[in-house]
């Protein structure tokens, strides 16, 4: 995520904080965006964000449908998509870090994706057509359905692996054209720190995009599913969508490669290393398979070598956390007891505060990195490790300022996470205990209860810190992404992003794992425990890379004064 200890000299010599080579000279003043460009930047994000968003939301409900008997089916599907994306993410990150052209780049997996979706819904549409799952096992219908498939089990399994296929490659080509997107386009075109469109505010703009599109488009599809009463009207919604947006997508991007030279220039690419020897042609396949083997490790040796690996693999390690809007959650909480609407109503809350993270973070950024100057030029070591002298160069300042601001806030958005996460542990086990002892009649009612036989004061307690925890967990998600993009070499940042999702899917698979491990709804609260251990030990691992960072967490004796 290029080490930061470093003397002014060196540190203009090498832009350590910019994250550039040793051999590269310091950078022109960047002009940053115009407000057209940044419009048709914001544009293609959405769109790309919102057909990504959607689909995965999508792809459970269709999967529900054409299985509506077990969770086997769904478990399967994510389990064997979090695996290929262990494998295969760090093969896209080096594939965007290596590709010279950036538009030819975006565009390709703008094309990859949308077609992965189109023939995707068109699969899904085979598998629901079936004529038992179009008249829901009612052979009399009094209405047949005006287009209906015999029932094949086998052929519907085979069609069904077709689609998680489809599945893996639009989870690929998002994947790449998140990487293109934020660790690559937005770090080159960003401008100076204090411009409009400076990296803070994109990355804050960006993120608040994503986290609408989150919330927006899976509501969207569930009301035309829900209005029409037919998955399959659901499908079309969800192909057709994806076709309409190509051309739009395609022209925004095109709009802002067209508009900025910087993004015109070709891009500095790694050298690769020499191929393995070989004897012969017979060994093809096996110096093919060792070649692959060994870009994927070193590949994780560029990874944990980074000076920023420890805040990426913490924000990873929160990815195992089941106290999360995700799937297993959600069942969890209709099985304990609480209706849809109020989990929807606790789930809209938590959005807006997740959404409320990409206001504070640009505004906490630059307050909490207002005071480097003044404690570099009174020769405090803490700044020694960022900037040994204050130089002259105003730039070169607010990039120090804002790297301590990152860290500083980081260290805020995750000490907050972990301090919401105890009361809503603390209040699933109540509400679980209430859960359990409701059927024998037998405690005595001190608060009112909600439907359920909840107590409103503990279901507040458990919504309201979810909620709070929502807003610490995506501070340190923006701060811990703008350290990555702006420490790591920029000939390894598409790289090194790709190598940080398979980190994250390892992560998934180990929460899909342990709700598989443990399905019963009594055990979910052993599973809420793991959970707030895994935040504990990605605390401890954030705080401990700050610290060496800056040499302490807190300063104890500025608390209670003012700056």
């Amino acid at each position: 995520m290029a080490s930061s200890r470093s003397s002014s000299n060196e540190f203009h010599d090498e832009t350590v904080l910019l994250g550039d080579n040793r051999d590269d000279a310091l950078p022109p003043p960047r002009p940053g965006l115009t407000r057209a460009q940044a419009f048709n930047l914001y544009l293609s994000h959405a769109l790309s964000t919102w057909n990504a968003r959607g689909y995965e939301f999508a792809a459970i409900l269709f999967t529900a449908a054409a299985y509506p008997d077990t969770l086997v089916a769904a478990a399967l599907r994510m389990i064997i998509i979090y695996i290929a994306m262990i494998l295969f993410s760090s093969s896209v990150g080096q594939w965007v870090e290596r590709s010279p052209n950036r538009l030819r780049t975006l565009l390709s997996t703008i094309i990859c994706n949308r077609a992965s979706v189109i023939l995707g819904s068109f699969v899904w549409l085979l598998i629901l057509s079936q004529e038992n799952l179009v008249t829901g096992g009612d052979s009399l219908a009094a209405t047949p359905p005006r287009f209906a498939l015999p029932r094949n089990d086998a052929l519907k399994g085979i069609v069904f692996a077709v689609a998680v296929a489809f599945g893996i490659i639009e989870r690929l080509s998002a994947s790449g054209n998140l990487i293109s997107m934020e660790r690559d386009w937005v770090v080159t075109i960003a401008g100076q720190a204090g411009h409009p469109y400076d990296l803070t505010n994109l990355n804050a703009v960006m993120r608040r995009i994503d986290l609408v599109c989150k919330l927006m488009s899976p509501i969207l599809i569930s009301i035309v599913i829900s209005a029409t009463g037919s998955v399959r009207v659901g499908v079309l919604y969800t192909g057709l969508g994806s076709l309409v947006s190509i051309p739009i997508e395609l022209l925004s991007a095109k709009g802002v490669w067209n508009g900025s030279i910087v993004l015109q220039e070709p891009k500095p690419v790694p050298i690769p290393r020499p191929p393995i020897a070989t004897s012969g042609e017979s060994r093809f396949r096996i110096t093919s398979w060792l070649s692959g083997l060994r870009n994927y490790l070193q590949g994780l040796e560029m990874y944990f070598s980074s000076s920023v690996w420890m805040p990426s693999f913490a924000l990873a390690m929160l990815h195992f956390n089941m106290l999360t809007w995700r799937a297993t959650f959600i069942t969890y909480l209709i099985n304990i007891g609480y209706s849809l609407n109020t989990i929807t109503v606790a789930r809209a809350i938590g959005s807006v505060f997740e959404i409320s993270s990409t206001v504070i973070t640009p505004r906490g950024i630059v307050y909490l990195g207002k005071t480097s100057r003044h404690r570099t030029a009174s020769g405090d070591e803490s700044n020694i490790s960022l900037m040994h002298e204050e130089t002259q160069q105003e730039d070169s300042v607010d990039d120090a300022q804002t790297i301590i601001g990152l860290q500083r806030l980081g260290l805020w958005g995750m000490s907050s996470q972990l301090l919401n996460t105890i009361p809503v542990v603390l209040a699933l086990w109540v509400t679980s205990s209430q859960r359990n002892e409701a059927t024998t009649d037998d405690i005595p009612t001190l608060l009112p209860r909600l439907t359920g036989g909840f107590s409103i004061g503990w279901s507040l307690i458990l919504f309201t810190f979810l909620a709070f925890s929502r807003l610490g967990v995506w501070v340190f998600d923006l701060t811990t992404q703008q350290l990555t993009q702006t420490l790591v070499p920029k000939t390894q940042r598409s790289s090194f992003a790709g190598v940080e999702n398979s980190v994250v899917n390892v992560f998934e698979v180990l929460g899909a794992g342990a709700a598989i491990a443990f399905p019963r709804v009594e055990q979910y609260r052993w599973l809420a425990v793991a959970s707030l251990v895994g935040v504990v030990l990605s605390w401890c691992l954030y705080a401990w890379w700050v610290r060496a960072q800056r040499g302490h967490l807190v300063h104890w004796e500025k608390l209670g004064t003012r700056r």
